[in-house]
């Protein structure tokens, strides 16, 4: 098992709602990686499968999310 802190804010969309990645565990290579979120409007703590959430955009990163091409910027 392997648990990381991500150094870099990762924002996310989850089923609960807004929040950011705070801790990732990897428990190997049986089973789904599990992403520790804080939810952004109510400071709860949830666990998710990487199937479960969406990166937001940030395009500091280069990451521009669906409706927003690069030719726009």
């Amino acid at each position: 098992m392997m648990i990381y802190e991500p150094k870099n804010r990762l924002d996310v969309t989850t089923p609960k709602g807004d929040g950011v990645v705070w801790l990732v565990t990897d428990y190997g290579h049986e089973t789904d990686t599990i992403y520790t979120i804080i939810i952004n409007d109510t400071g709860e703590l949830w666990q998710f499968c990487h199937r479960d959430i969406i990166v937001k955009p940030n395009i500091t990163f280069r990451r521009y999310g669906k409706n927003t091409s690069m030719d726009k910027i």
